[in-house]
This record gives structure tokens, sequence and C-alpha cells, in this order.
């Protein structure tokens, strides 16, 4: 019979080793095995239990209610008073008030630090509800809500680096994992010239690959001259250009962009176009209209097809 220690259970769990022992500590969940040198070990009865508490959680369960399912007991009631309060909706640290089940569960996992949980968490949640609504309902407010408490506390930018890194890498899985056409002529994505954020482009490259649509993210502070390259190499059919915040100068350069070749169409999205002038260029709204413009350039006959049936 297999038997494991902390670590091994934390490394198959993709968590810390502390949160193993704080399971077994506060919760009861420990090991019901021994090592021939009276070592506590767990079992692969144990290693099932922990991982179905661990699943629980990542879904939007406290611990605490998660191991009350587990072992067929009642959920404990929420503690009342300002201490709950504090403690908000996605845990002790970021607050996601009216969110759902599956944003609490990467709130809450992107406050103790682990990557791994909100990276499986946001992959699941991209397998179930595709990538539009995991963005507007999962991703988006976890993100919003992490931006929100470094502002409002000075503390936390870690959690908002570690977020970061685990979406991109979650939405890089989920590419991975749906078919693309390499026969059709990738559309091409780029954040602004003195643009850093992508996280959105990484969404729209999702949900362009849900479709069977090619796109290549060219990354943050893409240079216009390079983007129109990389246009006229590939014979892209459109290129999207991403601004969080407004960008005067990238305005400029979008005629260089649309003289890239004949057939390409350039389209703008993101805050920073709010309040810039836009010349040549077709203005998406938000996410999902991004995605259906990008679409409708690159398969106009299957954009069609989609929309009327």
């Amino acid at each position: 019979m297999e038997l494991l220690s902390v670590g091994d259970v934390a490394g198959r769990l993709g968590v810390s080793p502390s949160t193993v022992r704080m399971w077994g500590s506060r919760y009861g969940m420990t090991a019901s095995g021994r090592s021939p040198g009276g070592h506590r070990r767990y079992t692969a009865e144990d290693l099932e239990r922990l991982q179905r508490v661990h699943t629980a959680v990542v879904s939007g369960l406290t611990p605490a209610a998660a191991v009350a399912a587990e072992l067929g007991e009642e959920p404990p009631k929420p503690p009342s008073g300002s201490a709950s309060r504090r403690s908000g909706a996605g845990g002790s640290v970021l607050a996601v008030p009216g969110a759902g089940a599956r944003a609490r569960g990467v709130a809450r996992a992107a406050s103790r630090l682990d990557e791994i949980a909100v990276e499986d968490a946001i992959v699941d949640a991209l397998r179930a509800e595709g990538t539009l609504a995991t963005w507007q309902d999962v991703v988006r407010p976890v993100l919003v809500a992490a931006g929100d408490h470094w502002q409002r506390t000075g503390h936390g930018i870690e959690i908002e680096h570690l977020l970061s890194q685990a979406v991109t890498t979650a939405f890089v899985r989920h590419v991975a994992d749906v078919s693309e056409r390499p026969q059709d002529p990738p559309v091409l994505l780029a954040a602004g010239p003195q643009d850093e954020h992508v996280l959105a482009l990484q969404a729209v490259r999702a949900a362009l690959a849900e479709r069977g649509l090619p796109a290549r993210l060219l990354g943050p502070r893409t240079p216009m001259s390079a983007l129109a390259a990389a246009a006229r190499r590939t014979r892209a059919p459109a290129a999207l250009v991403w601004l969080s915040t407004p960008d005067v100068a990238a305005a400029a350069e979008l005629p260089m962009l649309a003289k890239a070749h004949r057939r390409i169409t350039v389209l703008v999205g993101g805050p920073g176009w709010a309040d810039v002038d836009v010349d040549g260029a077709r203005r998406c709204t938000d996410l999902a209209d991004t995605v259906d413009a990008l679409a409708a350039v690159a398969a106009p006959g299957r954009a069609q097809t989609e929309t009327s049936s």
C-alpha cells in the first residue's frame, strides 16, 4: 500500500504543505496511515478525500463547508459580526460580492497564492462555460477585486501578479485543447506600443480558437511597424490593436497598419480608445463584439451561418 507524506500529498493536489496540515489540524482531515517508523502517512483513500475537498474549495465552497460535505455533515453557519463582513465573498483578502461560486473559488485560491488552483479552476470554467462567459463571470470580477484591493489598501500586488500569470496559463492551455485550422491566415492581436495589458487579448484568442479560427498574439508594447510587418508576412485578414489607456501616438500610426496589404481590416478595442479619434479602423465596444467582428472578417461565411442559426 502506497503511503504519502504531507509533501507528497501537497504536490499531487497542487497546494502548499501548510494547506494540507491546516485541513488536518483545523478540520480533522488527517492521515490515517503509519510508516514503519510510526510517522503519520496518507493513504490512497486519504488522498482521494482531500482531492474532493480541494475540488469543492476551488468550485467556491469554504474549506469548512467542503469538509462537511465530504463527511456528510451539516455545513457550519458563517460567523456573524464585522470580521465576517470584512472577509467578503471571496475569502479573507479578495471580496467579490455578487459573483458566482466559480469566481469566489478563484478569489479564495488567489488570496492564498495557490497559483495551480487558480489555473485549474479557470480551465474548468473555460471547458464548461466557454471563454466569453468565463471572462465576464469568473476572470474579470476577480481581477477587478484584486486591483481594487491593492488601490484601497496598498497591499496585495503579489495576488494581482499571480492572478495574471495563472489566467494567462489557463487561456494558453485552453487554446491548446481546441482545434485550429492551420490553412486559414491568422488574425493578429497586439497591445499598443505603450500598453502592457494583454489578458483581454488572451481571452480573444481563446474565443476565436473555440470557433476554429487561428490567431497570433504578438504581446504587450507591440510597435505598429512590427504589427504591420507581421500582417504583410501572414496576409492576416484582420489586426486588432488593444489599448487599456489612451495613446494618441498609436492612433496616428493606424494608417500604417491599414496599408500593410489591400485586404486587411484594422480593428481597435479596449477602454483606451474611448477618447481617441480612430481613422480608418473599426471600433469594438466590448470583448464579445471584438470576437464577433474578428470572426466576421476572418470567416464571413461561417459568421453569417452562426448568426442565422
